[in-house]
């Protein structure tokens, strides 16, 4: 149920009806799970596993790090956002969700609009900060994920002068 992605509480209530005896409380699920994710990164370190999720599933993806060789930038995305940024490409909305994350690194999300106005996943980028020379090196993943075709017409933000520094930049 774990690898299906239902909730804790959900499996210890399937369970707790299959069994109205069992003895089980929400600590003995989390457990499972905890060992379930152990068993299923092997050796591998979790961003390790995480790379080869995203190599195992075509994504577009890119890193950077810092002296110390510490993660300080990821960017991704998946091959159909790809080539549905690629088709649409006049209009987009970034945003920053604040450190939200264990690691408190922002997440710049990257909305496209198609031509019919409904909303896609263009791509993602884990920053070190939000400031300019972060945003600047995600647009410039961005660009080359667009394969430089066509730079959008439009870029819709929330005033985050950062980004709007690095997009004029760009």
């Amino acid at each position: 149920m774990t690898v299906a992605g239902i909730q804790p509480h959900q499996i210890l209530t399937s369970l707790r009806q299959s069994n109205p005896q069992l003895l089980a409380i929400s600590r003995d699920v989390y457990n499972c799970i905890s060992k379930i994710r152990k068993e299923m990164l092997a050796s591998s370190t979790p961003i390790q596993a995480l790379f080869d999720e995203l190599s195992g599933g075509g994504f577009y993806y890119n890193v950077k790090y810092d002296g110390e060789g510490r993660l300080t930038h990821l960017f991704f995305a998946h091959p159909k956002s790809i080539a549905l940024s690629r088709s649409y490409s006049n209009v987009f909305v970034m945003d920053c969700t604040y450190k939200t994350n264990k690691y408190k690194m922002p997440l710049l999300d990257v909305v496209g609009v198609t031509s019919f106005n409904s909303s896609f996943y263009s791509c993602f980028a884990f920053l070190q900060k939000e400031e300019k020379d972060d945003y600047v090196w995600a647009l410039k993943m961005f660009n080359d994920m667009l394969d430089n075709v066509s730079k959008p017409a439009v870029i819709v933000t929330n005033r985050e002068l950062a980004l709007m520094g690095a997009i004029q930049e760009l």
